[in-house]
């Protein structure tokens, strides 16, 4: 048969079974996204003019945090989409101002300004991606620490580029250039740093697979309380028009700082709120700042605003690392604190314990008691039943005497099958007491694998007055070698 036959028994058959409706679906739905990306940039971009100074500069430019989120989630998928979308606004700008540029020159001035726009968030999100793929262990302190460094630096490079560029394109001129790049900045990180995370969240709903990168913050939509939620963003949209307002009436710059003294609400929803939610509050948040400015005639006072969107918003990221940071200290604590196979106090753990125990019962003149013991013949369970059985011998051992304990008492693990206990106000008969309790549970102790019961041999002494920690060690452990070499499973 033919190779060319093959191939057209192969297309019938994709036909047949319905392949093609399915990649023209796909194709659709492909289409779709990118020009509902597209519309949503270009709404993105004509709001901006409420706080537009020149052609393609804002102090307030939400594009930006779209851009870097759709190039964060999408990768170089989202270029074609953006290019379009920074072309179709600079005609745009030419039709607002009555510039009366040619098509040719427009189309230029179009694509430089996309390279410009693009190449910058393209870059900052290639960099964030590797960034955080590099420290994953160190999870949402590392993500937060990258994303407010490289979207600093990411906007500022697209100021540089892009207000160059219009000078080389005749949009503005070389001496505007250099006076507008450092509001074209502060909008760009504005609406970088306030509005990617809320892109993020909107665009993981469709690309789930982002979250392995998230460092542990979770966008997707909340099921608590909403009303809670939206009389706290009511509150903080309502100090923030009376600070506006007051700004507008007194002819005092320093009213506008009172801006800051949001950080408190804005950190109140941070703490008690989901991700999302967060991310939506800074952006109502930065959002109204702009209405307010542009409305009120605040042009003047702009830049502090937009200062103080971003310092508020690293704030509140930061805020977010607050909970994922308490988790992991509370684990490390656990680690530090517990024995990672039995649960128990852990050597070192044990050992500071008890000396402060000791120590008081010293003092008050209080009995106090230590008990050393271990799993008879462990190595042999070990080598005959393999570690899995011996490690489940010793869970089970320490599980069980954990649970007839005492709060007071202090129980760890030494070492391999050997464990101490700390009796407070126990005398010498009484130790033994428990000591021969512990040595029969031992014995009630049944493990699946294993043929023969559990013992245990056990040393018991009273500390004597001012006896130190390491010299009842000392003196315990030799009543426990003195067990094991009367034969095991005994008290000495």
């Amino acid at each position: 048969m033919s190779m060319y036959r093959l191939q057209q028994l192969l297309l019938n058959r994709d036909s047949a079974s319905g392949d093609k409706p399915k990649d023209s679906r796909s194709l659709a739905t492909l289409l779709f996204r990118h020009l509902l990306l597209l519309f949503i940039w270009l709404g993105l971009w004509r709001v901006a003019v409420l706080m537009e100074y020149a052609p393609h500069a804002s102090i307030w430019f939400p594009p930006a945090g779209l851009s870097f989120a759709a190039f964060l989630v999408m990768g170089l998928r989202a270029l074609p989409v953006l290019m379009v979308g920074s072309i179709l606004s600079t005609f745009w700008v030419d039709n607002m101002y009555q510039m009366q540029q040619g098509w040719q020159q427009l189309l230029y001035s179009g694509l430089m300004f996309g390279f410009a726009h693009c190449m910058s968030y393209w870059l900052g999100a290639a960099l964030l991606r590797r960034w955080i793929g590099q420290g994953v262990s160190e999870g949402l302190p590392r993500m937060i620490t990258g994303f407010l460094v490289l979207g600093a630096l990411t906007s500022l490079l697209a100021a540089l580029t892009g207000t160059q560029i219009l000078a080389a394109s005749g949009m503005i001129g070389m001496q505007e250039a250099g006076s507008i790049w450092l509001p074209w900045w502060i909008g760009d990180l504005a609406g970088t740093l306030v509005l990617t995370p809320l892109f993020i969240g909107l665009l993981s709903w469709r690309y789930p697979d982002i979250q392995s990168w998230l460092g542990g913050l979770n966008f997707q939509a909340s099921n608590s309380e909403r009303s809670g939620f939206i009389g706290k963003l009511a509150l903080c949209a309502s100090l923030l028009s009376l600070i506006m307002l007051l700004a507008s009436h007194f002819p005092y710059p320093e009213v506008s700082f009172a801006v800051f003294f949001l950080i408190i609400p804005q950190m109140w929803i941070v703490c008690t709120e989901s991700a999302f939610r967060a991310a939506i509050s800074l952006a109502v948040f930065s959002i109204l700042t702009a209405v307010w400015v542009a409305s009120l005639g605040l042009m003047d006072q702009a830049l502090v605003y937009q200062f103080a969107i971003c310092v508020i918003a690293a704030s509140a990221y930061f805020g977010l690392a607050v909970p994922v940071l308490m988790a992991r200290n509370q684990m490390l604590q656990r680690l530090a604190f517990r024995d990672s196979l039995t649960g128990i106090m852990s050597r070192q753990h044990f050992f500071d314990q008890a000396g402060e125990e000791i120590r008081r019962s010293h003092r008050y003149r209080h009995p106090v008691s230590l008990l050393l013991f271990d799993i008879d013949h462990f190595k042999q369970i070990n080598d005959q039943f393999g570690h899995a059985c011996g490690d489940e011998v010793l869970q089970k051992a320490a599980s069980c005497i954990e649970q007839t304990l005492r709060e007071s008492d202090l129980f760890g693990r030494f070492g391999g099958d050997e464990f101490m206990l700390l009796l407070p106000n126990i005398d010498f008969a009484r130790a033994v007491e428990t000591a021969e309790r512990l040595r029969r549970l031992l014995g009630d102790i049944r493990i699946d694998k294993l043929e023969l019961r559990l013992s245990g041999s056990f040393g018991a002494i009273q500390l004597q007055q001012d006896e130190t920690l390491t010299q009842a060690l000392e003196r315990v452990d030799s009543k426990l070698l003195q067990a094991k070499r009367a034969g095991r499973n005994r008290v000495n």
